[in-house]
């Protein structure tokens, strides 16, 4: 009898995608999806932590010049990111007696994107030790908890209570928000529950119990017409 082996899997996506960047302008986009995949959240999850939207975190993550983070958004990078937030990455930053550091160079990513993973390959230009490599990261893709139902009428509920309670007479950031949900709540450390999080604020915003607000340009939510 031969032996079993395992189904391929299959490619659903593949996404290639390039921008011009000096040393540390990649080390930073590199480690921000590292750590974003390090910490268990997707785009959509830390977009929405961070009081951006989704195309802020793909347009950043997908190398464009026009997306940066301002120091607002480091701050709260900082308190969102408690897993690996100090990892670095270095090149080097001669060619001979050269200065390359701070010269702009292709890079070209290629997001792959399967059931139940998603893989990234970072090709550059720059040395480490005298050696190029190719960058690679994988990024787990988890499946719904069949705690699902359960976890959403405890996030609904307990943002009912707070609105009663006065929480959101003044403007509450989204990171404010999920700790002060997450406290009460027993799957706390399920990133999934992020997602529903976010979901349900819009139903309440669409439902007029809730306004979105801006603070230094990122979202933020209180109580309608009481600011």
């Amino acid at each position: 009898m031969g032996e079993l082996t395992n189904e391929p899997s299959i490619c659903l996506s593949k996404n290639c995608y390039c921008g011009y960047l000096d040393q540390t302008e990649f080390a930073q986009r590199y480690l921000f999806i590292k750590n974003r995949i390090n910490n268990s959240m997707t785009r959509e999850e830390l977009a929405f932590l961070l009081g951006r939207t989704p195309y802020f975190v793909i347009d950043y993550e997908e190398l464009s010049a026009s997306s940066k983070l301002d120091l607002f958004d480091i701050d709260l990078l900082c308190l969102v990111m408690t897993r690996s937030k100090y990892e670095s990455l270095s090149f080097d930053k001669k060619d001979g007696k050269y200065d390359i550091s701070h010269e702009k160079k292709m890079v070209r990513v290629t997001r792959t994107e399967y059931q139940e993973k998603i893989n990234y390959e970072f090709n550059h230009r720059w040395y480490v030790d005298g050696e190029n490599k190719t960058l690679k990261l994988t990024e787990p893709i988890f499946q719904t908890s069949s705690f699902t139902d359960e976890a959403i009428r405890f996030i609904n509920d307990e943002l009912t209570r707070l609105i009663s309670e006065g929480y959101f007479n003044v403007k509450r950031s989204p990171l404010e928000i999920r700790d002060r949900v997450w406290a009460s709540h027993k799957y706390k450390s399920s990133a999934w529950s992020i997602v529903f999080l976010k979901n349900i604020i819009y139903e309440f915003i669409r439902d007029d119990k809730l306004m979105m607000a801006y603070n230094k340009n990122h979202f933020c939510y209180h109580i309608k017409n009481k600011l």
